[in-house]
């Protein structure tokens, strides 16, 4: 049974750990980084293009048969996108020291159509994630 969850569980993972991190005061997360033009904007690309290709690989591993490879992706995409607003929401409401921004939403959709891009290329040249649509 593991062994058919394994991307499921991983999936799981990352969104729990993406909401913790996203909505963790900001003081929590002081980190001494070097000045990187626009670090934050590539941790939001970052988190969502893994995000999207853990859900693809998820989708694929709980709807192969039962969806299209296109739809599941696109079904993904969008809910990825929409928890994306919710979570800048809910930074914008909180007063944890978070701040929403229009421009992280541009980040994360940047960074879901790259994870659904990716996606793409092991469901189609990678025989053990192959998903025919």
């Amino acid at each position: 049974m593991a062994e058919k969850a394994r991307y499921s569980m991983l999936f799981l993972f990352w969104m729990i750990m993406l909401t913790v991190l996203c909505l963790l005061p900001s003081d929590n997360l002081s980190v001494k980084t070097p000045p990187i033009p626009y670090l934050d904007k590539w941790v939001h690309f970052t988190f969502y293009a893994v995000a999207m290709t853990l859900g693809a690989l998820f989708m694929r591993e709980r709807m192969q048969f039962r969806l299209r490879r296109g739809k599941a992706l696109l079904f993904m995409g969008a809910g990825l996108i929409i928890y994306g607003m919710i979570i800048e929401v809910l930074q914008g409401i909180s007063e944890q020291g978070r701040s929403a921004e229009w421009w992280d939403i541009g980040a994360n959709i940047l960074g879901i159509a790259f994870g659904a891009g990716l996606s793409l290329l092991l469901f189609r040249n990678v025989s053990v994630f192959y998903w025919e649509d």
